[in-house]
């Protein structure tokens, strides 16, 4: 809760307006900048999911859902060894990336509402939209192992990367174990962010945030995995 400065009254931390005298009790923040929150949001979390649910308009929230859904395609490739599909790396890397905007598009729909149902039932206390940029922004470590690192491992394996005959690993054993846990890593860190947006923006302790944020990417991932490998048996 949030004292106003001019009558004392206890306002919600998200308020922008004191609810007795209607003063205002901390800045409005009308859009989010793209770069300066992805870099906040590592540097400082808390804060920067405060200033997330603050925000008026929720700036790209689905552009960054889209590229989440880019990563999962690459890794569903790489998961479903379905490099021998393609006939160059050229075309699985453009596969990768339409299928990946429609993934990203569908986990961003599913994702958000197992999600913000669950975070309900708890008693959580924010919008559908919050919940939606809150892990959206979540998605910042796995973004960066997207732009940074997936072009390392196409670099190094090519092709291989997405076969087992032969597998990587029995390529550059080392350095496909680096890449792969560097990719756990932000995955991981990933969904510590998600719990940290839970807490600041759902308003409820660390272990409800860690059960939504756990069953939630467990309903959807079991779904997800369920539809690909239907999928994958059906080619």
């Amino acid at each position: 809760m949030i004292a106003c400065p001019v009558c004392q009254a206890e306002n919600d931390d998200f308020a922008t307006t004191c609810k007795a005298c209607k003063a205002f009790i901390q800045n409005r923040i009308p859009n989010l900048d793209l770069f300066h929150t992805l870099w906040k949001i590592i540097e400082s979390p808390r804060s920067t999911f405060h200033q997330i649910v603050l925000a008026e308009h929720k700036n790209f929230s689905l552009f960054l859902f889209s590229l989440f859904g880019i990563s999962l395609s690459f890794t569903a490739f790489w998961y479903f060894k379905l490099g021998n599909r393609f006939e160059s790396l050229f075309d699985l890397i453009g596969w990768a990336l339409w299928t990946g905007i429609g993934i990203g598009l569908a986990v961003a729909v599913l994702l958000t509402a197992i999600y913000h149902l669950i975070a309900k039932l708890l008693g959580g206390s924010t919008s559908v939209r919050s919940s939606f940029a809150v892990l959206a922004y979540s998605s910042t470590p796995i973004i960066a192992s997207l732009v940074f690192v997936l072009p390392i491992e196409l670099l190094t394996f090519g092709m291989f990367l997405f076969t087992s005959n032969p597998h990587p690993y029995t390529i550059k054993p080392i350095s496909y174990v680096v890449l792969i846990g560097f990719d756990i890593t932000m995955a991981v860190w990933s969904i510590v962010l998600a719990i940290v947006g839970t807490m600041v923006s759902h308003k409820v302790n660390f272990l409800k945030s860690v059960f939504v944020v756990l069953i939630a990417i467990g309903i959807t991932g079991m779904a997800l995995l369920t539809i690909a490998s239907s999928l994958h048996i059906l080619q």
